[in-house]
């Protein structure tokens, strides 16, 4: 009988615990996923409030952008000016309607809708009064137009701004919340795991501890993700607008200034290009390390993306930005390691004062990036933002607008510089040369727009166009008996193509023409700078038969372990050393050791700048074979070329000799 007890007992204490544990298993499961639900929703309230704000954010920039063109067309007097003002003032209406249509297609709230209704609102009644403003501003610059604009079209443009930037406050406020909300639920649920985990026993209490655990970290991982960049744990973009807001009252309310740098990386897109995204992604962190240990404790530190890094220094006016900007320098002049691999990356700033620039954190930004761009095309470390830096930049976006629609519409040109062989005193080539005939500038020289292709993107275009070109070009010399050779500058950026053996290769075989009658000239840092691809390329072509020079020889990484390396035909002298060999004995050493190294490395020599009968002669005796410059002819349009041509092949050779005048030009 106490034997059958037990056992009813044991059974029931066995049921009890299976009761329990079956309990406790589905408490757990029910607990997982109502995280799990959580977690989603927080993901996709996250989300979607960062599109909005992100979308919100540009309405707000298209209706400053097109108030700051009302301003512009008060004050222009050029009809070509006010039009492309114009222009810009509409593609920004697009950029404005493009946001807008894509906000109002998502999920959107009450509140979200009732701003929305009153943005349009506003829009249809300031949208008369906005055109009116434009029409007057195309036809007068009186103070009519302005007192309109001041009194009337900008405080109609200042209601819509207050409603977007309602808008935008409002999606912050509701990620904040959804965070809170998400919190507030994990504290819940944890709770409940742990006092049912206690009933439960000691298995219960582990299921809860594991459950909590995990809230936990998901919950900080959600945290994380909302506010800070995954790669390098800085700030985000969203995290940092409010930094800056915090900023801003914080200087307002203590009267010292503070200012935001904007730092871009230069050359990091060559790293990720040559040694791999990898090795990108840990530059960036590295970058990051060292900047956190830049700054102080109230200072931020934030990444916009890519290779762009924000930093907002309290207390730092314009007495203290040398300094800050050598301390930057430093912290990053040491070279990146990669295994046996040493990275030299240097960076670009831009820096914007508050309140002295602008007292909002969107200005404070834009201003700083144009104050960056402007360091990086000066080639200067950093610069600080000045209102004359904001026109430059429109003005040179302007000039690579044109160049894209110069390279469409035919604006550019060749001229073509003859190269003169020293014994014969033949023409043996040609170098072609671009030229862009600017409907305003009119005939612009490479230096006005080579760089503008490059950071534009539109350095592939250029090149393609002048290689098409000029190989036609050479095309019909041949037809017409005047078998030379045609040069043609590479850009760096040609050297990550990796196509462009094969694109070489069709447009010579289109044409008819042999390839070692073209010559491809390449300056040595440009080969250096993405030496392993450069060398794979180089070496495709100087397989085809094509000609390789290097160019301005002497003026960057020379030395005779990289022309080993490279296998290329001729050396070109740089125009500085030959200029100047007549008065600087050091200079006419130079030459003469150019000279004699090329020719017992079986090159060919070829001098630039050759523009005295006295430096023909010099070059002549020290054994120089070709030589370009003014003496010989200037750099000459198609028509004027052919003409001068024929007048060469009609003279005899020896009446071309310099002690005959000259050559023809």
């Amino acid at each position: 009988m106490a034997r059958q007890e037990h056992t009813l007992i044991s059974a029931r204490i066995v049921g009890g615990f299976l009761v329990v544990l079956a309990l406790t298993a589905s408490l757990s499961i029910v607990g997982l996923r109502y995280i799990a639900d959580t977690n989603q929703r927080l993901r996709q309230i996250t989300e979607n409030n960062n599109l909005k704000t992100q979308l919100a954010s540009t309405m707000r920039m298209a209706l400053l952008e097109r108030a700051l063109s009302m301003h512009a067309l008060s004050v222009m007097t050029d009809p070509f000016d006010k039009d492309a003002e114009q222009q810009r003032f509409n593609s920004f209406a697009s950029v404005y309607l493009e946001a807008r249509g894509r906000l109002e297609q998502l999920a959107l709230n009450g509140q979200e809708l009732e701003i929305l209704g009153r943005i349009s609102k506003l829009m249809g009644e300031s949208n008369p009064e906005v055109q009116a403003v434009v029409d007057m501003g195309m036809e007068d610059t009186g103070e009519d137009l302005s007192e309109r604009i001041r009194n009337r079209a900008i405080p109609k443009q200042r209601k819509i701004i207050a409603e977007v930037n309602t808008l935008i406050q409002l999606q912050q406020n509701q990620t904040r919340e959804a965070v809170l909300n998400a919190e507030r639920s994990y504290r819940e649920v944890r709770s409940l795991m742990i006092v049912l985990g206690a009933v439960a026993m000691l298995f219960g209490l582990l299921i809860t501890f594991y459950v909590s655990r995990r809230v936990a970290q998901q919950a900080k991982q959600l945290s994380r993700q909302a506010l800070f960049d995954p790669l390098t744990g800085l700030p985000n973009r969203s995290l940092l607008q409010d930094r800056l807001g915090q900023a801003i009252a914080q200087s307002r309310r203590s009267g010292h200034p503070f200012s935001v740098a904007l730092m871009d990386l230069n050359r990091f897109k060559e790293v990720n290009d040559t040694l791999g995204h990898s090795v990108g992604d840990e530059l960036l962190r590295e970058v990051s390390r060292r900047l956190k240990k830049l700054v102080r404790a109230e200072d931020t530190v934030a990444r916009m993306g890519g290779d762009e890094f924000v930093l907002v220094l309290q207390g730092l006016g314009e007495p203290g930005i040398a300094g800050f900007s050598e301390k930057l320098r430093t912290t990053l002049q040491p070279a990146f390691l990669w295994g046996k691999q040493s990275i030299d990356i240097g960076a670009s700033t831009g820096i914007a004062l508050f309140p002295q620039h602008a007292e909002d954190a969107s200005s404070l930004i834009r201003y700083a990036d144009i104050a960056m761009y402007m360091a990086k095309r000066s080639g200067r470390d950093h610069a600080v933002y000045a209102p004359d830096q904001e026109q430059i930049s429109r003005e040179v976006l302007s000039l690579k607008s044109q160049l894209r629609e110069a390279i469409q519409s035919d604006q550019l040109i060749l001229h073509y510089q003859p190269k003169i062989d020293h014994r014969s005193c033949r023409v043996i080539g040609l170098e072609a040369l671009a030229r862009w005939n600017h409907p305003e500038k009119g005939l612009l020289a490479p230096d006005s727009f080579i760089s503008l292709a490059e950071e534009a993107g539109l350095i592939e275009d250029v090149t393609h166009w002048v290689l098409k070109t000029a190989i036609g070009q050479l095309r019909l010399l041949h037809a017409r008996g005047h078998k030379l050779t045609m040069g043609v500058n590479l850009s760096p950026r040609n050297l990550h193509d990796m196509e462009l053996p094969s694109t070489i290769g069709m447009l010579l075989d289109g044409n008819g023409v042999a390839p070692e009658y073209l010559t491809l000239e390449i300056t040595e840092n440009a080969v250096m700078s993405n030496q392993a691809d450069a060398i794979a390329i180089l070496g495709k072509l100087d397989g085809m038969g094509i000609t390789l020079a290097i160019d301005d020889f002497g003026t960057g990484y020379s030395s005779l372990a990289h022309l080993r390396q490279l296998p290329v035909d001729e050396i070109k002298i740089d125009k500085s050393f030959v200029i100047g060999m007549e008065e600087n004995e050091n200079d006419a050493v130079i030459v003469r050791s150019i000279i004699d190294l090329a020719h017992n490395l079986g090159l060919k020599v070829v001098a630039e700048g050759v523009d005295t009968k006295d430096a023909w002669d010099t070059l002549t005796i020290l054994g120089c074979d070709h030589s370009q410059g003014f003496y010989m002819s200037k750099p000459l349009p198609e028509d004027v070329l052919t003409e001068w041509l024929e007048v060469s092949s009609a003279d005899s050779m020896a009446a071309l000799q310099p002690a005959h005048g000259g050559f023809p030009a």
